[in-house]
């Protein structure tokens, strides 16, 4: 449990156990509000140990609950929200479907999102998730174009 990861974490008890190591049970009870046993219980390996699930295992239930009920817009708010804190960008695994019939109604359709990303960034009281929601919009928005120029030439995107 206070062993040096010999790689990076693949689960969620892995995570708590490097944290552990690199951070020091002190850092993660003063952060959790869980005394020492209680974390050292995240981080053990289930297969070896009747341990407790870690907050990282609820939160993937919880995202998990959100798709099941087909929030999964919501789930990757958060997603987005946490791969912005390490230096990253989530992205779908699919394209995004166009919701227009052609491309060039999918170019009008740009106009009024590409009008709030600028109302926003002209802001001086938005939030940075304010503009990074913005950001997504347009982006998503511009990606549905690319695609349905791809379907129309028989291209794959």
């Amino acid at each position: 449990m206070n062993r040096k990861p010999t790689s990076l974490p693949r689960e969620t008890w892995e995570f708590f156990s490097a944290c552990i190591y690199y951070l020091g049970k002190s850092a993660l009870t003063s952060l959790f509000q869980r005394g020492e046993r209680q974390i050292e219980r995240w981080s053990a390996d289930p297969q070896t140990s009747k341990s407790t699930r870690n907050p990282l295992d609820r939160y993937e239930a919880l995202l998990t609950m959100l798709v099941e009920k087909n929030y999964l817009n919501i789930a990757r708010s958060a997603v987005s929200r946490q791969a912005h804190l390490v230096g990253c960008e989530i992205v779908p695994k699919n394209w995004p479907v166009p919701d227009k019939l052609t491309l060039e109604h999918e170019l009008i359709d740009d106009i009024p999102v590409k009008a709030e990303f600028d109302s926003v960034l002209l802001d001086p009281l938005s939030t940075r998730e304010e503009c990074r929601h913005a950001l997504q919009k347009i982006i998503r928005e511009l990606t549905e174009n690319y695609v349905k120029k791809c379907r129309n030439s028989n291209w794959e995107p």
